[in-house]
């Protein structure tokens, strides 16, 4: 049986991304590579990474709300300038000003506002490529195994569970189930199902309660966290957090589901190096 890897929030870190690529290959060249979505936005290469994550036959890509942001505001975008020959500069400088018109460009601002300029500088100076987006409109939000269930944000598993079975049944989610599965922070305490672990994203784990993380939080101490949600004592399944603010903290993990080992990555004096290894 191959390796199943699973990674998320990269959140347009490409040195990170390319070591956790590489380390993947190197452990399993036929290895299946699960992204939790959140590719773009804040560093300087979401959009270079999301091509290649869509590119990858390898690779389960999973939506992310920093990708639902995107798509949304890029259609807002389309439709609002025509640009012949930009000029990046240009491009940044109208994007900017799109802030101070009041709810005339309300998803371009809202994209701004969670680190989107890069992301949109990007895809505007690539011709704005349609077909792009709506294939990122069209990524999945769960994907399971006979133990495991993945997306970006695991609250609720009867909401997982809904969307998941939508899925399969080839029907569209309900609209507030599908913003849950990427967006609800509200639910993290929940638990899961019996005998089931979540792997998820979105919250960094830094902003999990201290019952969950522990209380040294420090920069030196950012690692995957497995935990017990105890809302309901019928959830008993596990959950871990995977989200390591890579954006912020300069760190990333991946998880190998097999072994149930996390080996982490750090940028640090201008290299990415291997740093702890957390077994689940």
């Amino acid at each position: 049986m191959h390796d199943i890897f699973f990674f998320t929030d990269i959140h347009g870190r490409y040195d990170l991304y390319r070591a956790i690529m590489d380390y993947c290959q190197e452990q399993d060249p036929e290895a299946m590579i699960i992204f939790g979505g959140d590719a773009c936005d804040r560093g300087p290469d979401g959009y270079k990474i999301m091509k290649e994550l869509l590119d990858n036959p390898q690779v389960v890509y999973l939506k992310g709300n920093h990708e639902d942001m995107f798509t949304k505001a890029a259609h807002e975008l389309y439709t609002t300038i025509e640009i012949q020959n930009p000029e990046r500069e240009t491009i940044e400088e109208f994007l900017q000003g799109c802030m101070y018109y009041n709810y005339k460009f309300l998803d371009i601002q809202n994209s701004l506002c969670n680190g989107g300029l890069p992301t949109l500088v990007d895809w505007v100076m690539d011709g704005m490529p349609m077909d792009f987006i709506r294939k990122l409109e069209q990524l999945p939000l769960t994907f399971s195994t006979d133990t495991c269930d993945f997306c970006h944000s695991a609250g609720v598993y009867n909401t997982f569970k809904r969307v998941a079975d939508c899925e399969y049944e080839e029907k569209e989610p309900t609209a507030y189930d599908a913003k849950a599965i990427i967006w609800d922070r509200s639910s993290l305490d929940y638990g899961w199902a019996p005998n089931r672990t979540a792997v998820f994203g979105h919250t960094p784990v830094t902003y999990l309660p201290s019952k969950y993380y522990g209380k040294d939080k420090s920069e030196t101490n950012i690692h995957p966290c497995k935990y017990l949600g105890d809302w309901d004592e019928r959830f008993t399944g596990m959950k871990i957090d995977m989200d390591t603010g890579a954006a912020f903290t300069n760190r990333a993990f991946v998880l190998n589901y097999l072994t149930m080992k996390a080996q982490g990555f750090e940028m640090k004096n201008d290299s990415v190096k291997k740093i702890e290894v957390i077994q689940f």
